[in-house]
């Protein structure tokens, strides 16, 4: 009986083993298929992120090959193959205005083997610029919440002059033009104004506000200027040595594709150039001459300095008038005798008592005369704001200004009079000539007798430009001299980068900027002189007053690279 009942149990038995087997067969196989799973799943995960990384990256080297080629060109030919279009010896071609204004966006395709297809300007184009909206106002009627993209492209209006569809800026990083071409597709540059990162504003600023750049923070700019460079500090309006020197702020945006059109990245920066410092010489000569600054005249009332800014009204208005910042310079040495008074600081190479003095054995300063000397504007009591500045080494420089376009001789013609902006040769008259407004390419202009003027009629600017090549007495004035009616120093510009003699006197008041770094420059009569004078050597006689308008300041060439202020991706 026992071993009936031990056999039908164990017949109750048979196959438990085959399920086992089977269900952990079925656990193996799920564990398989979760492992494959789960590997495939990384592996897509890894994919998606490596290409999300290289994007990125392409983006952001899209971004730095424009930032590069944003800079002034070097001597090196193949910067000039990088140039951005339409750059200029000494000027950048980059949008000066914000969208959606004409000329506001400036774009640099990377289209790789597939020339036409990347048009971020046109809509429903594959890489249509759908995020240029967050960044200014006015691009479409509703401004989208940051995670939405617009729906209206950038006009063909805003694009730089010279950009096309037919003919669009384009990489020049190696390979492009080739299926190996990095992966971003385009690269937009535009001003920075307060907002354009949105819902983050400068200083809390209106979002019509450009964004300037001081060397250590972001800044917006100042009226009246509303120019960066001209940037002044609103406590202290006029003063030369609270004007501070600050630079566009430029937006730049990259957007990448993965080469299987799986992942895209945008990332923008913000980036300036580093700000150079202006120069606060309203009179200065760069030669090396002892001295090669001269001030001298006669009487009781001989010549001084002063300081004052056209921008903020006529001289002497509202306060406008400083006894400090009429700061004169000179590589090769100052000379001041009589009651010359100079109410600003004096610039040398070597300060007196510092050991040899160079460039001039018998000393950098000079002065013969009680009177003759630095102006303190706090009488007896100290300290005196105006004195004595070494030069920094080496000294500072001007670049020669270009000779005019077409070239004058002595024979090419001569103007009506009025006289309309052309090409001019040897001009001489004892009378009046009467300028419109405009660029003129002169030989020499010589203008004599006692009521004898230049002057600008209907009142604008005009530029007068004269070439190197003429040594001799480029420009003789006396009389009245030059007649400015707008009284602003920057509206009367002569420029000339021989090494010929400029000859300026006038009984009258005369306003102008006189660039002439190489010349020997003479000015003298009883007027007073308002705007900036550079030559090789100065000689300033007479018993007229010489007012620095600050206005006019001059600012050095930046040629440096543009600093990187921010880095972002953006969600796209």
């Amino acid at each position: 009986m026992r071993k009936l009942t031990e056999t039908w149990k164990n017949k109750r038995e048979r196959g438990v083993a085959l399920i086992f087997a089977i269900f952990t067969l079925l656990l193996i196989s799920a564990i398989a298929a979760s492992l494959v799973f789960m590997t495939n799943t990384e592996t897509s995960v890894n994919k998606n992120y490596r290409g999300e990384r290289v994007s990125a990256f392409g983006a952001r080297s899209g971004m730095e090959e424009i930032r590069d080629r944003m800079a002034l060109p070097t001597t090196n030919p193949q910067s000039l193959l990088n140039l951005l279009p339409g750059v200029l010896a000494g000027n950048p071609f980059l949008p000066g205005v914000f969208p959606p204004a004409p000329n506001s966006v400036l774009y640099v395709v990377n289209e790789g083997a597939a020339p036409g297809t990347v048009q971020p300007w046109v809509a429903g184009n594959a890489y249509m610029d759908d995020e240029l909206c967050h960044d200014f106002v006015g691009i479409q009627a509703l401004q989208p919440a940051p995670d939405v993209r617009c729906t209206t492209p950038p006009t063909a209006a805003m694009l730089v002059a010279g950009e096309t569809a037919a003919a669009p800026v384009t990489s020049t990083y190696p390979w492009a033009g080739t299926s190996a071409a990095m992966t971003y597709k385009w690269v937009r540059v535009t001003l920075k104004q307060s907002g354009s990162n949105q819902s983050y504003p400068v200083n809390a600023g209106s979002p019509a506000t450009q964004v300037c750049w001081s060397g250590s923070n972001e800044m917006l700019v100042n009226a009246p200027d509303l120019i960066c460079q001209d940037n002044i500090d609103p406590t202290s309006l006029t003063v030369p040595p609270a004007i501070k020197s600050a630079t566009p702020v430029y937006m730049i945006t990259a957007l990448a594709v993965s080469s299987a059109g799986t992942t895209r990245r945008m990332v923008q920066a913000e980036v300036a150039q580093p700000p150079a410092q202006p120069f606060n010489y309203g009179l200065y000569a760069t030669s090396t001459a002892c001295p090669a600054l001269n001030f001298h005249g006669g009487g009781n009332s001989n010549p001084s300095t002063d300081s004052y800014n056209s921008k903020n009204g006529a001289y002497g208005s509202n306060g406008n008038q400083f006894f400090t910042g009429g700061s004169v310079g000179a590589i090769g040495g100052v000379s001041l005798s009589g009651h010359s008074q100079i109410g600003g600081n004096v610039g040398v190479q070597s300060l007196p008592g510092a050991g040899s003095q160079i460039p001039c054995p018998g000393g950098d300063y000079v002065t013969s005369g009680n009177q003759a000397g630095i102006f303190n504007p706090n009488g007896n009591n100290n300290p005196n704001p105006n004195v004595m500045v070494q030069l920094s080494q080496p000294p500072p420089s001007f670049p020669t200004p270009p000779d005019p376009s077409p070239m004058p001789t002595a024979n090419s013609p001569q103007p009506t009079n009025p006289a309309v902006p052309g090409t001019y040769g040897a001009i001489s008259t004892n009378g009046t000539l009467t300028l419109a407004p405009g660029v003129y390419n002169i030989y020499s202009l010589s203008v004599g007798g006692g009521n004898g003027a230049i002057t600008v009629n209907p009142p604008g600017t005009v530029i007068l430009n004269f070439p190197s090549t003429n040594t001799g007495t480029v420009i003789s004035l006396a009389g009245q001299g030059i007649v400015n009616p707008t009284n602003i120093p920057n509206n009367f510009q002569i420029n000339y980068g021989g090494t010929g003699t400029i000859s300026i006197k006038g009984s009258a008041s005369q306003y102008a900027v006189v660039d002439a770094p190489n010349s020997n420059l003479a000015v003298a009569g009883n007027g007073d002189f308002f705007g900036r004078l550079i030559g090789g050597t100065i000689d300033y006689g007479g018993n007229g007053t010489f007012h620095y308008d600050t206005a006019t300041m001059l600012r050095p060439q930046n040629n440096g690279g543009f600093t990187l202020i921010s880095y972002r991706e953006i969600t796209y």
